[in-house]
Formats: C-alpha cells, sequence, structure tokens
C-alpha cells in the first residue's frame, strides 16, 4: 500500500495498478471479446503518477546528479555495474532508465492524450499532457537529443533524434496545452484515483505554470536564446503557480515491503552511501541548522586496532563527517550517513517545492531586473525549506537573518544556487542547475575515469543495438567521452 499527503491523507491499493498504462500489444490474436483492449483512463491516472514518482523524478535518473553535485558519496572502493562515483554510466545502466523513461511514464502519458478524447476528458487530457512534458525534459536534460516527433510512432522502427531546441519547444507546448486544459470549469475531475493531489486541479495548474517557469528559465542562456526575455516568461509564469508549501506536491511511502521509498536505499545500504564531505562543509560553513536533519551525527571519531585490541573513541556531540568521494573509504561508524527524513522507508518524497520555486524566481529576478530584486524571493525559498523540514522558527530567523544583502555579493547568482542545492538535496536538479550555471563550485574526483563532471549520460545499449543509423546521426561520440558533450541549453550545440 502507498499513499500520497498533501492537505488530506488518502490511501489506494496500487501493487495491481502498478503495471497499467505500461503495456504494449505484441499480437492482435486470441483477443478476449469480453475484456477491455485498453484500460480506462481514470485507473491508468494512479499508474502513470506512481511510475513516473518512483522510478523517473526519484530513483538512479536523479541520484547520478545528486551524487555528481557531491550532496553524497560512495563510501567503497567499486561498485558492482557502472563506477558512477568516477562519472562511469554503463550502456546497461543507461538502457534501464531510458527504456524505462519511454515505456512506462512517456508512453503512458502519450497514451492518455490520445485516448483522453471525450468532451469531459479534458482534465484527463491535460494531466498526460503535463506528463509527457515532464518526461521528455528528463530524458532530454540527460541525453541531449532525444527521439521525440517520432517516439511513438509504431510504424517507424528507428526514429530519428531531434535537437533539444525542437524537444524543448515541444515540451512548452504541451504545459500550454495542460494549463488550458486543467483550467476548464467543467468535465470529469480526477478523485481519489489523483494521487497527488486528491483531484485538486487547481494545484495541478500551479504545477504545470511552474513547470513552464522551470523550462523557460532552463533554456534561457541556452545558444540562440534572448536570456531576459526567457526570464520574463519564467516569471509571468510564476504569477500563477505555487503560493505557499501547502502548494507542494509530496509523495508519501507508507513503508513495509512493497511500499518503500526509493530513498530507503540510504538506510538500507548505509555506510555504503554516506554524506558528502562538500555538503557537510558547505552547512558547517554557514551553521546551518538543517545539517542535522539531512545528516546523522557520527557515533565515533576513530576506530583503531582490530580484534581484542580494537578501540573506538567516541565523537563530540553533534560531530558531523562528511566523505569525499575518490578518497579512501572511511570506517561507517566515522561519517555521517544520510538521516532518516529522507532515508526512512516512510520518506515524504518531495516532487515540485515552493522552496524550489522562489530560489527559481531568484535567479529570473536577478536576470531581469537584479540583485536587489532577488533577495526577498531568495530568502523565501530558505525560509520555505526550512520550515518544510521543521527548524525551529528561532533557528530559522537567526539563519535567514545572518545571510549578506545579494546586492553585497560579487556573485549574487552562486549564492542563489547553492541554497538551491541544499534545498534540492538528492533531486536532479542541482546537476542540472551546476551544467548550467557552474555552481556550486565543485572539483571532480580524483580517480575520475572523464576529465570533469559528467554533462550528459552515456548512449544506451539498447539504442547501439536497435536504432544505431540515428544514434550516429546525432555526431555525438557513444563510448565513455559521450558523458563530457554538453547539452544545447548548457552551452553545447547538439
Amino acid at each position: 500500500m502507498m499513499r500520497i499527503l498533501n492537505g488530506a491523507a488518502r490511501a489506494l491499493p496500487l501493487l495491481g495498478l502498478l503495471g497499467l498504462g505500461a503495456c504494449n500489444d505484441f499480437l492482435d490474436v486470441n483477443t478476449n471479446p469480453n475484456a477491455a483492449e485498453t484500460a480506462n483512463i481514470e485507473i491508468r491516472l494512479p499508474a502513470l503518477i506512481t511510475q513516473f514518482i518512483h522510478s523517473s523524478y526519484y530513483g538512479e535518473t536523479s541520484l547520478w546528479g545528486s551524487e555528481w553535485t557531491q550532496q553524497f558519496s560512495f563510501n567503497r572502493d567499486s561498485r558492482s555495474y557502472g563506477q558512477v562515483q568516477r562519472y562511469e554510466i554503463s550502456e546497461n545502466t543507461g538502457s534501464s532508465a531510458w527504456d524505462y523513461l519511454y515505456s512506462r511514464p512517456g508512453a503512458g502519458a502519450n497514451s492518455m492524450i490520445k485516448d483522453a478524447t471525450g468532451p469531459n476528458d479534458g482534465y484527463y487530457r491535460g494531466l498526460g499532457y503535463l506528463f509527457r512534458a515532464w518526461t521528455f525534459q528528463i530524458l532530454t536534460d540527460h541525453w541531449g537529443p532525444v527521439p521525440y516527433t517520432q517516439a511513438f510512432d509504431p510504424a517507424i522502427r528507428e526514429p530519428k533524434y531531434d535537437d533539444q531546441k525542437v524537444v524543448y519547444a515541444g515540451i512548452l507546448t504541451d504545459l500550454d496545452s495542460a494549463v488550458a486544459l486543467l483550467s476548464a470549469t467543467t468535465g470529469r475531475r480526477p478523485t481519489a484515483n489523483d494521487l497527488l493531489y486528491g483531484g485538486d486541479v487547481t494545484k495541478w495548474v500551479k504545477l504545470a505554470r511552474f513547470l513552464q517557469a522551470r523550462a523557460n528559465l532552463r533554456i534561457s542562456g541556452a545558444p540562440g536564446e534572448d536570456k531576459t526575455a526567457r526570464a520574463n516568461k519564467a516569471l509571468a509564469a510564476l504569477a500563477g503557480a505555487l503560493t505557499g508549501n501547502a502548494d507542494d506536491a509530496d509523495f508519501i511511502y507508507t513503508g513495509g515491503s512493497g511500499a518503500r521509498s526509493p530513498l530507503y536505499t540510504f538506510y538500507d545500504l548505509r555506510g555504503q552511501f554516506v554524506a558528502a564531505q562538500t555538503m557537510v562543509e558547505a552547512l558547517k560553513a554557514r551553521s546551518d541548522p538543517r545539517i542535522g536533519i539531512l545528516f546523522t551525527p557520527i557515533p565515533y571519531d576513530s576506530i583503531r586496532g582490530t580484534g581484542t585490541a580494537r578501540v573506538t573513541y567516541p565523537a563530540k556531540p553533534n560531530t558531523f563527517v562528511g566523505m569525499q568521494e575518490g578518497q579512501s573509504t572511511l570506517n561507517d561508524s566515522t561519517v555521517s550517513w544520510i538521516a532518516s527524513y529522507y532515508s526512512g522507508d516512510t520518506t515524504r518524497t518531495n516532487v515540485v517545492s515552493y522552496a524550489d520555486q522562489k530560489f527559481t524566481e531568484a535567479e529570473a529576478r536577478l536576470i531581469v531586473t537584479g540583485a536587489a530584486d532577488a533577495d526577498a524571493p531568495y530568502r523565501d525559498g530558505i525560509r520555505a525549506h526550512m520550515q518544510k523540514l521543521g527548524v525551529p522558527a528561532a533557528a530559522i530567523t537567526a539563519y535567514v537573518d545572518a545571510r549578506p544583502a545579494l546586492s553585497t555579493l560579487a556573485n549574487p547568482l552562486e549564492e542563489i544556487i547553492t541554497q538551491k542545492w541544499i534545498a534540492n538535496f538528492l533531486k536532479v536538479e542541482p546537476w542540472n542547475d551546476w551544467r548550467r550555471t557552474g555552481y556550486p563550485v565543485l572539483t571532480p574526483v580524483a580517480n575520475a575515469l572523464l576529465p570533469g563532471i559528467p554533462q550528459r549520460i552515456r548512449t544506451p545499449g539498447s539504442e547501439l543495438s536497435n536504432n544505431i543509423n540515428q544514434v550516429m546521426a546525432t555526431g555525438i561520440p557513444t563510448g565513455l567521452e559521450g558523458e563530457m558533450v554538453k547539452v544545447w541549453w548548457a552551452g553545447g550545440t547538439k
């Protein structure tokens, strides 16, 4: 059992629903005349939402970037698969994420758009457009050029790769359609089958508006784009987006076998995945009260000897230690772990947050009117994230008041993005922001297999096997070196 909590609690049995919307017809014979050929859209919606959040927005596709932006570290010498800590994504690992995104949330959203054609189906069609846009943003942000215009045409065996500029144009068009359809005043509304907002379509409109703002800001620095114009479009979209933490989209897992958060891995494999030194030291330098919510204090500061000669030395209270990835493995008891707020099996997995939105607004205002106008939303973003984590009010006020005015800083963008990096802990957005802005400032790991932090994900092995001609037409190297090719919105041309 899983449930979504947003305002009121609700629970739905999902084990039977998770496979719906993800199956493709492979034979058209032996059809059962008493069974519907496609599940109706009401039944498919829970599966679409769950598949997207559980394995697309969280899971490995977000944690690659979180690890590379040094929020957490791998505290072992080697993995049994691609050495992500050394910037290697294997062909098979890339294939798993790629194939899932296309076959599950991508195909599910696309089929909902096609099937929700009745006069009262507008809300469902709008959600289809929203999730198709969101899924393709993840795909193109990870890989750059991807099959888009020919992606779901069964008659095309080798779909062409569209440049990222084309994909983003389609994403923004889909989001426009989503906003228009979800803003309607008539139609059949989702109810308990809406596992994110419980049928509150006004909140879906706000979410769609935020995604519009994020997309416009994401491409504002791309070659050929007008940065100020895109920032203004972002601000226009934000005027109709989230109005506070109450509008956040949070997916809550009930816990136990089959219903644990994907972030439970951090608890289940504690000692292997630990706090990164870069983030721990950044929090310490700011006397940030969130450090004890993100990470656990260490129980020992050193362990010496073995066997009967083994001696442990207790740590001082509230001692936090991060591992510098690429360095020697630390004893599990001498390094901080990911704390239960994020690693518990009933973890609140945030999908869209008001805090993220306020940092997005701060950056857009910095572009349009300067640091003085960016200061208020920047502080609102910090405050919103701390409130969500349950930081005491006095500690929030003291921390926010201690932040220097953005107008006094030599590089206010660095401060905005660094605070956004903290607030988007264990999400993919920090990697996207780093690729766009270069912040936070990071040092590549010492034993990396590449000359720097990856700029994109390696071409999946499934595409090398099934679509090699179109892959080669992109001009992007297919091996590990392809991870160093910048995507379009990060300054690349492909």
